[in-house]
């Protein structure tokens, strides 16, 4: 099953958290700035828990998406810093492992913030036909994240360029 790759600023994203765009979002981010800098900051605390920054290095996209991870202990939040990054979620479905037909893959720019639901299947993020890094947060404790495989093929193609940056930077 081919999944093509969209703008999330372009896909209803409530089922599966909240997306903010930190510049361009002036309903529920913050902004200043002086002289020598901008400030954008949510408006309301991004998890509603203490926290864990992580970093990781996804691999490029396209991709095939063999498995993924939920957390019921916790919200996720993947911030998009320099490199686009492409997001794979999918909604759960009870008991049920993550299903092919439900992934789709978002694609994240720098200013993206993506927070997860609880209970939202998602894979490591891929980097636009390179690898690129990201940094999340997310609580410890609760049952350590079960990698399951996808029931089905999951193959995520993606049409966008890996140097369309949005004018922000």
């Amino acid at each position: 099953m081919i999944i093509h790759a969209v703008e999330i600023g372009e896909f209803d994203f409530s089922e599966y958290g909240i997306h903010y765009h930190m510049i361009y979002d002036k309903e529920r981010v913050m902004h200043s700035s002086a002289a020598s800098y901008e400030d954008h900051m949510t408006c309301l605390p991004v998890l509603d828990t203490p926290a864990h920054l992580g970093y990781t290095v996804g691999q490029p996209a396209p991709c095939t998406v063999h498995s993924m991870e939920k957390h019921e202990h916790t919200m996720e939040a993947v911030f998009c810093t320099k490199d686009p990054i492409v997001l794979c979620v999918a909604a759960s479905r009870a008991d049920m492992p993550p299903q092919a037909e439900d992934v789709r893959a978002l694609i994240l720019r720098p200013g993206d913030v993506a927070v997860l639901k609880r209970g939202i299947w998602h894979d490591a993020c891929h980097g636009l036909g390179r690898p690129a890094s990201y940094y999340y947060l997310a609580s410890r404790g609760g049952k350590p994240a079960v990698w399951v495989e996808v029931e089905g093929e999951a193959v995520v193609e993606t049409r966008a360029r890996a140097d369309a940056y949005s004018d922000i930077f």
